[in-house]
């Protein structure tokens, strides 16, 4: 039994990710928008597709859904991390590993007690529990504009 069709439609305005749970033909289809703190949110997005639907030139996303140039290269970054400590490896990669590859890849990173000592380690290590707390639920945060570490958040406050 199928959950139905995940689908993305692009438009210069943003993306709309949707899912069309299976429906009898010919039917109309109706909007689900759960209550909870992304209401708001969700309904401009929705708001957006009907728009996009109708024919209508849709508004740009709001802002909480597009992240400047250096958040999305940090989000990348914690997504190479996740990808790193998940990935096809029989043995999880060192903290020294991902810092070589992800973090400071043209970096000549010391071993030892000058690895243990260096500020490079604990970046790596902050790093990499952002990356973990994002995948157990901290990555809800970025539908209500918020991105914690450097960047603070993603729109007005």
């Amino acid at each position: 039994m199928s959950d139905g069709r995940h689908l993305v439609l692009g438009d210069e305005g943003g993306s709309h990710s949707l899912w069309l749970r299976e429906t009898d033909p010919g039917k109309p289809l109706a909007y689900v928008v759960p209550r909870d703190d992304g209401i708001e949110l969700r309904s401009r997005a929705t708001q957006r597709l009907e728009q996009r639907l109708s024919g209508v030139p849709p508004d740009r996303c709001p802002g909480q859904f597009r992240p400047t140039h250096f958040q999305a290269r940090r989000l990348t970054l914690l997504l190479g991390i996740l990808d790193m400590l998940h990935g096809e490896r029989q043995s999880r990669p060192s903290t020294h590993d991902i810092a070589r590859q992800l973090v400071y890849p043209r970096l000549a990173i010391g071993r030892g007690a000058e690895w243990k000592a260096s500020s490079e380690r604990r970046r790596t290590q902050r790093l990499i529990e952002e990356a973990l707390s994002f995948m157990n639920g901290r990555y809800r945060s970025l539908l209500k504009g918020k991105l914690a570490g450097a960047t603070k958040t993603f729109g007005p406050k």
